[in-house]
């Protein structure tokens, strides 16, 4: 073989040889990085349903010095672009580190990667509003009380003895029999965050809602309808089954379609601003009632006091949740019209006790002419005053 090429040869095989040791090398250091996902565990993709967009992941290390080059990032620009997450805390046991990681979630596929290695997390995140919404039979769905009220390598950590700085009167807590102190290390945010906070999630009693499986094997809530729970205490609400009218949230039994079971940033627990914002969560077709704008002139009790002024959020004996038959209802402001029977608005002109020709199955009453959320003509009148507009809805021929 001519000299050129046999030197050419040499080189090539360092070369080939040379990637070969540099992979190899590459492939021993993620081998040696000693770390292991210690929750959420899953052979799968994870599903998880909650209401708050964010997800606990635990990592062990065999060694606290291989912290340094550890990396976890989400995967939504993989181009150098990766959202990285800092660790929430980082903690020793028996020689271990057990480092915790708060991921952000959002609706749908997302993806984090954990480096060296790029091991990746693949979680599918589905909120919930209410627990009806929760397939907790699914086998893909992550619950971390599955198989075990604590897991025990969490147990390791996780007791009865409350963290530093808990900040807790236990001797009154202790008290109680649901006292529940082994949750608080991990749930502790469901004690301090909201202003508004449920009582037994204020004290820690969280057995008051939750109990353990058979054999203590795992946490779930009380079996049944959702508000058989809340009746226990609520003894009051019972009676909202019983009305011959009752919003569509408290007929379905799930007090948590609108209250947060353990506490949000609105009076009552709710999770939107109770007299407005929250109805029009789900009466979309009613968000525009509430504000001001050129053209429409809207209900002057809605600005004020919102839906909650004239409509009960949980049931009554009138339709459409109404604290009072409509007329009663009004007159409660406009007292002037309180003994009118007919007269209004001309003439001999009705107010009750008729059938309204608009609203066969109704009997005539003030929202046969008006719209008691706003209207874009006056005195939230259903058609133009001028021209008999509003006059010819039932006086057609």
């Amino acid at each position: 073989m001519p000299p050129p090429v046999k030197k050419t040869m040499r080189h090539l095989k360092k070369t080939v040889f040379g990637f070969f040791f540099l992979f190899l090398s590459l492939f021993l250091t993620d081998l040696c990085f000693a770390y292991t996902i210690v929750s959420p565990v899953s052979s799968k993709p994870i599903i998880i349903q909650a209401r708050r967009p964010l997800s606990t992941m635990v990592l062990k290390l065999s060694s606290k010095d291989e912290l340094a080059s550890l990396r976890v990032a989400t995967a939504q620009n993989r181009a150098g672009e990766d959202q990285v997450i800092d660790p929430m805390g980082l903690y020793e046991k028996d020689g271990l580190s057990y480092i915790h990681y708060s991921l952000p979630l959002k609706k749908g596929d997302n993806t984090f990667v954990i480096n060296p290695g790029e091991q990746e997390l693949k979680i599918e995140y589905i909120p919930v509003r209410t627990l009806l919404n929760i397939n907790f039979e699914d086998s893909n769905a992550f619950l971390f009380h599955r198989t075990a009220v604590i897991p025990e390598e969490c147990g390791l950590c996780h007791t009865e003895q409350l963290p530093e700085g808990h900040g807790l009167d236990v001797e009154r807590l202790k008290k109680n029999a649901d006292y529940s102190p082994a949750c608080f290390s991990c749930h502790r945010n469901l004690h301090s965050k909201g202003e508004w906070l449920h009582g037994p999630a204020a004290n820690i009693y969280c057995m008051s809602c939750h109990k353990k499986g058979v054999d203590d094997t795992k946490i779930t809530l009380l079996t049944g309808r959702v508000d058989d729970v809340c009746f226990q205490c609520h003894i009051n609400k019972i009676k909202f089954r019983t009305q011959e009218h009752v919003h569509g949230p408290v007929g379905t039994g799930d007090c948590t379609i609108c209250h947060d079971p353990h506490g949000d940033a609105y009076q009552f627990q709710l999770w939107a601003e109770g007299t407005t914002a929250l109805c029009i969560g789900c009466h979309g077709n009613k968000k525009n009632i509430g504000k001001k704008s050129i053209g429409f002139y809207p209900h002057g009790i809605v600005l004020g006091s919102g839906c909650v002024a004239c409509h009960s959020p949980h049931a009554s004996g009138n339709r459409f949740q109404l604290y009072k038959p409509i007329n009663e209802l009004c007159i409660s402001c406009h007292i002037n019209l309180a003994d009118v029977e007919k007269g209004h608005p001309v003439g001999n002109h009705p107010l009750k006790n008729k059938i309204d020709p608009r609203r066969k199955d109704r009997e005539l009453a003030c929202t046969s002419c008006h719209n008691p959320h706003g209207s874009n003509y006056r005195f939230l009148l259903i058609g133009d005053i001028l021209g008999g507009h509003v006059c010819n809805k039932c006086h057609n021929n």
